[in-house]
Protein backbone atom coordinates (compact mmCIF):
# COMPACT_ATOMS: atom_id res chain seq x y z
CA UNK A 1 0.00 0.00 0.00
CA UNK A 2 1.54 3.43 -1.16
CA UNK A 3 0.37 6.35 1.51
CA UNK A 4 0.02 8.47 -0.79
CA UNK A 5 -2.67 7.26 -2.85
CA UNK A 6 -4.80 7.14 0.63
CA UNK A 7 -6.53 9.15 3.47
CA UNK A 8 -7.46 8.79 6.57
CA UNK A 9 -10.51 10.97 5.15
CA UNK A 10 -11.53 8.11 3.24
CA UNK A 11 -14.76 6.51 4.75
CA UNK A 12 -13.04 3.07 3.60
CA UNK A 13 -10.02 3.89 5.35
CA UNK A 14 -11.65 4.17 8.37
CA UNK A 15 -13.47 1.57 8.22
CA UNK A 16 -10.55 -0.81 8.33
CA UNK A 17 -7.55 1.12 8.76
CA UNK A 18 -4.89 -0.99 10.05
CA UNK A 19 -2.79 -1.89 6.59
CA UNK A 20 -2.63 1.91 6.28
CA UNK A 21 -1.37 2.18 9.91
CA UNK A 22 1.34 -0.13 8.82
CA UNK A 23 1.96 1.41 5.46
CA UNK A 24 2.45 4.88 7.54
CA UNK A 25 5.04 3.43 10.20
CA UNK A 26 7.12 1.76 7.33
CA UNK A 27 6.77 4.50 4.75
CA UNK A 28 6.47 7.58 6.38
CA UNK A 29 5.76 7.52 10.30
CA UNK A 30 5.78 11.37 10.08
CA UNK A 31 3.81 12.42 6.98
CA UNK A 32 2.05 15.17 6.03
CA UNK A 33 -1.39 14.19 4.82
CA UNK A 34 -2.52 17.03 1.86
CA UNK A 35 -5.71 16.69 3.30
CA UNK A 36 -6.01 16.43 6.63
CA UNK A 37 -3.36 19.55 6.45
CA UNK A 38 -1.56 17.80 9.29
CA UNK A 39 1.63 15.90 10.69
CA UNK A 40 0.54 12.49 11.01
CA UNK A 41 1.89 10.52 13.85
CA UNK A 42 1.80 6.66 13.77
CA UNK A 43 4.77 5.03 15.50
CA UNK A 44 4.69 4.70 19.64
CA UNK A 45 7.80 6.31 20.58
CA UNK A 46 6.87 9.62 18.10
CA UNK A 47 3.36 9.70 19.50
CA UNK A 48 5.22 9.54 22.99
CA UNK A 49 7.86 12.20 22.74
CA UNK A 50 5.44 14.38 21.25
CA UNK A 51 2.98 13.49 24.34
CA UNK A 52 6.04 14.30 27.14
CA UNK A 53 6.59 17.79 25.34
CA UNK A 54 3.34 20.08 25.89
CA UNK A 55 5.80 23.36 25.83
CA UNK A 56 6.53 22.39 22.25
CA UNK A 57 3.19 20.24 21.14
CA UNK A 58 0.21 21.94 22.59
CA UNK A 59 -3.00 20.56 22.95
CA UNK A 60 -4.85 24.19 23.38
CA UNK A 61 -6.20 24.42 19.76
CA UNK A 62 -8.17 26.66 20.68
CA UNK A 63 -6.22 29.22 22.03
CA UNK A 64 -3.58 29.19 19.32
CA UNK A 65 -5.80 28.56 16.10
CA UNK A 66 -9.34 29.53 17.22
CA UNK A 67 -10.28 26.01 15.88
CA UNK A 68 -13.31 24.60 16.46
CA UNK A 69 -15.36 21.95 16.00
CA UNK A 70 -17.97 23.20 14.10
CA UNK A 71 -16.81 24.66 10.56
CA UNK A 72 -19.58 27.15 10.12
CA UNK A 73 -19.98 30.31 11.47
CA UNK A 74 -23.73 29.92 12.04
CA UNK A 75 -23.11 27.24 14.14
CA UNK A 76 -20.88 28.97 16.18
CA UNK A 77 -23.25 31.97 16.78
CA UNK A 78 -26.30 29.87 18.76
CA UNK A 79 -23.40 28.92 21.08
CA UNK A 80 -22.65 32.68 21.45
CA UNK A 81 -26.49 33.74 21.02
CA UNK A 82 -28.13 31.50 23.57
CA UNK A 83 -25.47 29.39 25.46
CA UNK A 84 -21.17 29.30 25.90
CA UNK A 85 -18.93 28.84 23.80
CA UNK A 86 -17.62 24.87 23.36
CA UNK A 87 -14.15 25.26 25.53
CA UNK A 88 -13.12 22.73 27.72
CA UNK A 89 -10.30 24.09 30.21
CA UNK A 90 -9.15 20.13 30.58
CA UNK A 91 -7.58 21.12 27.01
CA UNK A 92 -5.44 23.31 27.90
CA UNK A 93 -1.49 23.90 28.67
CA UNK A 94 0.33 23.65 31.72
CA UNK A 95 -0.06 24.78 33.96
CA UNK A 96 -3.29 25.99 33.79
CA UNK A 97 -4.51 22.56 32.67
CA UNK A 98 -3.61 21.52 36.30
CA UNK A 99 -5.51 23.86 37.95
CA UNK A 100 -8.47 22.71 36.28
CA UNK A 101 -7.39 18.98 36.31
CA UNK A 102 -7.76 19.21 40.17
CA UNK A 103 -11.14 20.51 40.41
CA UNK A 104 -12.48 17.26 38.67
CA UNK A 105 -9.27 14.64 39.69
CA UNK A 106 -11.00 14.21 43.30
CA UNK A 107 -14.07 13.19 41.46
CA UNK A 108 -11.65 10.10 40.30
CA UNK A 109 -9.69 9.00 43.17
CA UNK A 110 -9.36 5.65 43.99
CA UNK A 111 -11.65 5.87 46.93
CA UNK A 112 -14.77 7.46 44.98
CA UNK A 113 -13.96 4.57 41.96
CA UNK A 114 -13.81 1.65 44.67
CA UNK A 115 -17.21 3.27 45.97
CA UNK A 116 -18.26 2.58 42.79
CA UNK A 117 -17.96 -0.88 42.42
CA UNK A 118 -20.91 -2.07 43.96
CA UNK A 119 -23.31 0.52 42.45
CA UNK A 120 -21.27 -1.01 39.01
CA UNK A 121 -21.76 -4.01 39.60
CA UNK A 122 -25.85 -4.39 40.09
CA UNK A 123 -25.84 -2.17 37.49
CA UNK A 124 -24.15 -5.26 35.40
CA UNK A 125 -26.20 -8.10 36.75
CA UNK A 126 -29.62 -5.87 36.34
CA UNK A 127 -28.73 -5.77 32.26
CA UNK A 128 -27.64 -8.73 32.29
CA UNK A 129 -31.05 -10.31 33.36
CA UNK A 130 -32.71 -8.24 31.20
CA UNK A 131 -30.29 -9.79 28.39
CA UNK A 132 -31.07 -13.27 29.41
CA UNK A 133 -34.73 -12.26 29.50
CA UNK A 134 -34.10 -11.16 25.22
CA UNK A 135 -32.44 -14.13 24.17
CA UNK A 136 -31.35 -11.63 21.47
CA UNK A 137 -30.15 -8.20 21.40
CA UNK A 138 -28.76 -4.70 19.80
CA UNK A 139 -25.57 -5.30 22.50
CA UNK A 140 -24.99 -1.25 22.10
CA UNK A 141 -28.81 -0.60 23.41
CA UNK A 142 -29.47 -3.34 26.05
CA UNK A 143 -25.96 -2.78 27.52
CA UNK A 144 -22.85 -0.66 25.64
CA UNK A 145 -24.15 2.40 26.53
CA UNK A 146 -26.70 2.32 29.22
CA UNK A 147 -24.11 1.07 31.80
CA UNK A 148 -21.64 3.91 31.54
CA UNK A 149 -24.35 6.36 31.14
CA UNK A 150 -25.97 5.21 34.37
CA UNK A 151 -22.55 4.92 36.37
CA UNK A 152 -21.61 8.73 34.69
CA UNK A 153 -24.59 9.91 36.00
CA UNK A 154 -24.52 9.02 39.36
CA UNK A 155 -20.85 10.21 39.50
CA UNK A 156 -22.12 13.55 37.86
CA UNK A 157 -24.87 13.57 41.03
CA UNK A 158 -27.78 14.12 38.50
CA UNK A 159 -31.04 11.76 38.38
CA UNK A 160 -30.52 8.63 36.99
CA UNK A 161 -34.19 8.99 35.53
CA UNK A 162 -32.15 11.67 32.95
CA UNK A 163 -29.55 9.18 32.05
CA UNK A 164 -31.21 8.52 28.39
CA UNK A 165 -31.37 12.58 27.51
CA UNK A 166 -27.71 12.78 28.50
CA UNK A 167 -27.12 10.14 26.51
CA UNK A 168 -28.69 11.65 23.52
CA UNK A 169 -27.44 15.14 24.10
CA UNK A 170 -23.46 13.52 24.13
CA UNK A 171 -24.24 11.80 20.72
CA UNK A 172 -25.25 14.42 19.37
CA UNK A 173 -22.59 16.36 20.63
CA UNK A 174 -20.01 14.62 19.09
CA UNK A 175 -21.07 14.68 15.83
CA UNK A 176 -19.13 17.53 14.77
CA UNK A 177 -15.90 15.07 14.80
CA UNK A 178 -16.62 13.70 11.94
CA UNK A 179 -15.78 16.34 10.23
CA UNK A 180 -18.27 16.17 7.84
CA UNK A 181 -21.54 17.90 9.06
CA UNK A 182 -23.76 20.49 6.48
CA UNK A 183 -24.53 23.62 7.93
CA UNK A 184 -27.87 23.05 8.82
CA UNK A 185 -26.86 19.63 10.76
CA UNK A 186 -24.34 21.73 12.61
CA UNK A 187 -26.43 24.21 13.79
CA UNK A 188 -29.26 21.40 14.77
CA UNK A 189 -26.76 20.22 16.52
CA UNK A 190 -25.86 23.37 18.35
CA UNK A 191 -28.87 23.48 19.42
CA UNK A 192 -29.03 20.44 20.64
CA UNK A 193 -25.65 21.75 22.93
CA UNK A 194 -27.60 24.74 24.24
CA UNK A 195 -30.44 22.28 25.51
CA UNK A 196 -27.46 20.56 27.42
CA UNK A 197 -25.91 23.48 28.78
CA UNK A 198 -29.15 24.82 29.98
CA UNK A 199 -29.82 21.58 31.51
CA UNK A 200 -26.14 21.65 33.31
CA UNK A 201 -27.05 25.12 34.62
CA UNK A 202 -30.18 23.76 36.24
CA UNK A 203 -27.98 20.94 38.33
CA UNK A 204 -25.36 23.76 39.28
CA UNK A 205 -28.08 25.86 40.46
CA UNK A 206 -29.85 22.82 42.50
CA UNK A 207 -26.08 21.54 43.64
CA UNK A 208 -25.63 24.95 45.20
CA UNK A 209 -28.59 24.91 47.77
CA UNK A 210 -28.50 20.53 47.65
CA UNK A 211 -25.13 19.60 47.89
CA UNK A 212 -23.62 16.21 47.17
CA UNK A 213 -20.57 13.84 47.06
CA UNK A 214 -20.49 14.40 43.20
CA UNK A 215 -18.87 15.81 40.22
CA UNK A 216 -21.30 18.93 39.55
CA UNK A 217 -20.80 19.89 43.48
CA UNK A 218 -16.73 19.72 43.06
CA UNK A 219 -17.13 21.91 40.38
CA UNK A 220 -19.99 24.21 41.69
CA UNK A 221 -17.30 24.55 44.76
CA UNK A 222 -14.05 24.61 43.55
CA UNK A 223 -12.30 28.21 43.24
CA UNK A 224 -9.26 29.15 41.04
CA UNK A 225 -5.85 30.13 43.22
CA UNK A 226 -6.88 33.69 43.28
CA UNK A 227 -9.77 32.16 45.66
CA UNK A 228 -12.51 33.44 42.62
CA UNK A 229 -15.42 31.03 41.74
CA UNK A 230 -14.91 29.03 38.40
CA UNK A 231 -16.55 31.43 35.52
CA UNK A 232 -19.99 30.02 33.96
CA UNK A 233 -17.90 29.24 31.03
CA UNK A 234 -15.13 27.33 32.66
CA UNK A 235 -18.06 25.13 34.38
CA UNK A 236 -19.80 24.41 31.95
CA UNK A 237 -17.03 22.82 29.81
CA UNK A 238 -15.28 21.07 32.56
CA UNK A 239 -18.96 19.23 32.79
CA UNK A 240 -19.51 18.90 29.03
CA UNK A 241 -16.27 17.06 28.66
CA UNK A 242 -17.25 14.54 31.31
CA UNK A 243 -19.96 13.84 30.70
CA UNK A 244 -19.09 12.75 26.75
CA UNK A 245 -15.65 11.44 27.88
CA UNK A 246 -17.22 9.49 31.00
CA UNK A 247 -18.85 6.88 29.28
CA UNK A 248 -18.47 7.13 25.20
CA UNK A 249 -14.81 5.58 25.48
CA UNK A 250 -16.54 2.70 27.24
CA UNK A 251 -19.73 2.14 25.34
CA UNK A 252 -17.28 1.57 22.22
CA UNK A 253 -15.12 -0.80 23.87
CA UNK A 254 -17.76 -2.64 25.27
CA UNK A 255 -18.96 -3.65 21.96
CA UNK A 256 -15.23 -4.08 20.25
CA UNK A 257 -14.37 -6.48 23.15
CA UNK A 258 -17.77 -8.37 22.39
CA UNK A 259 -17.22 -8.76 19.04
CA UNK A 260 -13.24 -9.29 19.68
CA UNK A 261 -14.65 -12.68 22.06
CA UNK A 262 -17.03 -13.58 19.31
CA UNK A 263 -14.43 -13.79 16.93
CA UNK A 264 -11.63 -15.40 19.08
CA UNK A 265 -13.60 -18.13 20.39
CA UNK A 266 -10.22 -19.61 21.93
CA UNK A 267 -9.68 -16.97 23.55
CA UNK A 268 -13.44 -16.53 24.83
CA UNK A 269 -12.49 -20.29 26.45
CA UNK A 270 -9.62 -19.22 28.17
CA UNK A 271 -11.54 -16.80 29.99
CA UNK A 272 -14.06 -19.05 31.00
CA UNK A 273 -11.33 -21.49 32.28
CA UNK A 274 -9.00 -18.48 34.55
CA UNK A 275 -11.84 -15.23 34.55
CA UNK A 276 -8.45 -13.75 36.32
CA UNK A 277 -7.73 -13.26 32.42
CA UNK A 278 -10.08 -10.59 31.99
CA UNK A 279 -8.03 -7.66 33.96
CA UNK A 280 -5.51 -7.71 30.49
CA UNK A 281 -8.29 -8.79 27.65
CA UNK A 282 -9.62 -5.17 28.73
CA UNK A 283 -6.47 -3.67 28.11
CA UNK A 284 -6.01 -5.93 24.68
CA UNK A 285 -9.23 -4.61 23.48
CA UNK A 286 -8.75 -0.93 23.67
CA UNK A 287 -4.90 -1.28 22.59
CA UNK A 288 -6.21 -3.20 19.71
CA UNK A 289 -9.73 -1.09 18.79
CA UNK A 290 -9.04 2.07 20.65
CA UNK A 291 -12.38 4.17 20.99
CA UNK A 292 -10.29 7.40 20.56
CA UNK A 293 -7.62 6.55 17.84
CA UNK A 294 -5.91 9.77 17.30
CA UNK A 295 -6.16 13.32 18.50
CA UNK A 296 -4.32 17.02 17.43
CA UNK A 297 -1.32 18.82 18.33
CA UNK A 298 -0.05 22.38 17.56
CA UNK A 299 3.54 22.95 17.09
CA UNK A 300 4.73 26.13 19.39
CA UNK A 301 7.70 26.28 17.45
CA UNK A 302 10.22 24.61 14.83
CA UNK A 303 10.15 21.43 15.59
CA UNK A 304 12.33 18.04 14.39
CA UNK A 305 10.32 14.63 14.84
CA UNK A 306 11.89 11.84 14.07
CA UNK A 307 13.94 13.72 11.40
CA UNK A 308 10.81 15.77 9.85
CA UNK A 309 11.26 19.43 9.98
CA UNK A 310 8.02 20.91 11.65
CA UNK A 311 7.73 24.22 11.12
CA UNK A 312 5.86 26.41 13.76
CA UNK A 313 2.11 26.67 14.09
CA UNK A 314 1.88 23.16 11.90
CA UNK A 315 -1.04 20.84 13.58
CA UNK A 316 0.48 17.24 14.17
CA UNK A 317 -2.10 14.75 14.43
CA UNK A 318 -1.43 11.75 17.05
CA UNK A 319 -2.47 8.23 16.16
CA UNK A 320 -3.35 6.30 19.31
CA UNK A 321 -4.42 3.69 17.80
CA UNK A 322 -1.62 3.16 14.87
CA UNK A 323 1.05 3.16 18.23
CA UNK A 324 -1.56 0.56 19.87
CA UNK A 325 -0.15 -1.45 17.20
CA UNK A 326 3.18 -0.42 16.67
CA UNK A 327 5.43 -3.90 16.31
CA UNK A 328 8.12 -2.24 17.73
CA UNK A 329 6.00 -1.73 21.08
CA UNK A 330 4.30 -4.73 21.01
CA UNK A 331 5.52 -7.78 19.45
CA UNK A 332 2.85 -9.45 17.07
CA UNK A 333 0.97 -6.76 17.34
CA UNK A 334 -2.70 -7.52 15.45
CA UNK A 335 -2.95 -10.66 18.17
CA UNK A 336 -5.41 -10.52 21.25
CA UNK A 337 -2.47 -12.01 23.38
CA UNK A 338 -4.10 -12.39 27.28
CA UNK A 339 -0.50 -12.75 28.32
CA UNK A 340 0.76 -9.55 26.70
CA UNK A 341 3.08 -8.38 29.35
CA UNK A 342 3.02 -4.41 28.31
CA UNK A 343 -0.53 -4.67 27.49
CA UNK A 344 -1.43 -1.97 29.96
CA UNK A 345 1.35 0.52 28.36
CA UNK A 346 -1.05 1.00 25.00
CA UNK A 347 -2.06 4.79 24.55
CA UNK A 348 -5.85 4.68 24.22
CA UNK A 349 -6.19 7.15 27.13
CA UNK A 350 -3.27 8.73 25.88
CA UNK A 351 -0.26 9.43 28.40
CA UNK A 352 1.59 11.90 30.47
CA UNK A 353 -0.30 15.20 31.54
CA UNK A 354 -3.54 14.50 29.81
CA UNK A 355 -3.63 11.42 30.44
CA UNK A 356 -7.76 10.38 30.84
CA UNK A 357 -8.74 11.00 34.24
CA UNK A 358 -11.73 8.28 34.25
CA UNK A 359 -9.21 5.67 33.11
CA UNK A 360 -9.50 4.04 36.45
CA UNK A 361 -13.65 4.03 36.37
CA UNK A 362 -13.18 2.87 32.49
CA UNK A 363 -11.41 -0.19 33.67
CA UNK A 364 -13.81 -0.62 36.37
CA UNK A 365 -16.80 -1.41 34.27
CA UNK A 366 -15.19 -3.19 31.63
CA UNK A 367 -13.82 -5.89 33.74
CA UNK A 368 -16.91 -6.35 35.28
CA UNK A 369 -18.89 -6.15 32.48
CA UNK A 370 -16.83 -8.98 30.49
CA UNK A 371 -16.22 -10.89 34.18
CA UNK A 372 -20.10 -11.00 34.77
CA UNK A 373 -21.08 -11.43 31.03
CA UNK A 374 -18.55 -14.67 31.01
CA UNK A 375 -19.84 -15.92 34.05
CA UNK A 376 -23.95 -15.89 33.56
CA UNK A 377 -24.02 -16.75 29.14
CA UNK A 378 -22.56 -19.48 27.45
CA UNK A 379 -20.61 -18.31 24.30
CA UNK A 380 -22.08 -15.54 22.83
CA UNK A 381 -23.48 -15.39 18.85
CA UNK A 382 -23.78 -12.94 16.10
CA UNK A 383 -27.43 -12.83 15.11
CA UNK A 384 -27.55 -14.55 11.51
CA UNK A 385 -28.14 -11.46 8.85
CA UNK A 386 -28.68 -8.39 11.56
CA UNK A 387 -24.80 -7.07 11.21
CA UNK A 388 -22.91 -5.39 9.02
CA UNK A 389 -20.33 -5.29 11.15
CA UNK A 390 -19.38 -1.20 10.13
CA UNK A 391 -18.44 1.36 12.40
CA UNK A 392 -19.20 4.56 12.57
CA UNK A 393 -17.44 7.20 10.10
CA UNK A 394 -15.23 9.83 11.68
CA UNK A 395 -11.69 10.62 11.91
CA UNK A 396 -11.20 10.99 15.74
CA UNK A 397 -13.21 8.08 17.19
CA UNK A 398 -13.70 4.41 16.60
CA UNK A 399 -17.12 2.48 16.93
CA UNK A 400 -19.44 -0.14 16.06
CA UNK A 401 -23.07 0.72 14.32
CA UNK A 402 -24.37 -1.91 16.22
CA UNK A 403 -24.09 -5.08 17.20
CA UNK A 404 -26.84 -7.41 17.28
CA UNK A 405 -26.31 -11.03 19.47
CA UNK A 406 -28.16 -13.97 20.27
CA UNK A 407 -27.25 -14.55 24.19
CA UNK A 408 -27.58 -17.71 25.96
CA UNK A 409 -27.70 -17.92 29.87
CA UNK A 410 -24.97 -20.35 31.52
CA UNK A 411 -26.31 -23.72 31.16
CA UNK A 412 -29.23 -23.19 29.21
CA UNK A 413 -29.28 -24.90 25.74
CA UNK A 414 -29.44 -22.58 22.69
CA UNK A 415 -32.39 -23.29 20.46
CA UNK A 416 -31.88 -24.50 17.21
CA UNK A 417 -30.89 -22.08 14.30
CA UNK A 418 -30.55 -19.09 16.56
CA UNK A 419 -26.96 -17.71 16.13
CA UNK A 420 -23.57 -18.87 14.81
CA UNK A 421 -20.35 -17.68 15.66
Amino acid sequence: MNVAEHSLMDPTIQEDPYAYYAALREQAPVYRMPDLGAYLVTRYRDVKTVIAHPEVWSIDLVRYTGSSMFQHREALEVFEREGYPRNTKLSTDPPDHRTYRSIVDTSFTAGRVKALAEFVQTSVDELALEMAAAGEVEFQQAFGWRLPICVISRLLGVPPEDAPRIKAWSDIWLEPLGYGLSKQREIEVAKSGVELQRYLDAQFERKRSDPGEDILTDIVRARLPDASPLPDADRMGLAEHIIVGGHETVTSALAAGMLLLIQNPGVEAELRRDPALVKNFVEEVLRLESPSQGFFRYALRDADLAGVEIPKGSMVHLRFGAANRDPAQFPDPDVLDLHRKNAGSHMAFSQGEHHCLGAPLARLELQTAFGTLLRRFDPFALTPGKNSLEHLPGLSLRSLRDLTLTVTPAGQKRPAGRGTR
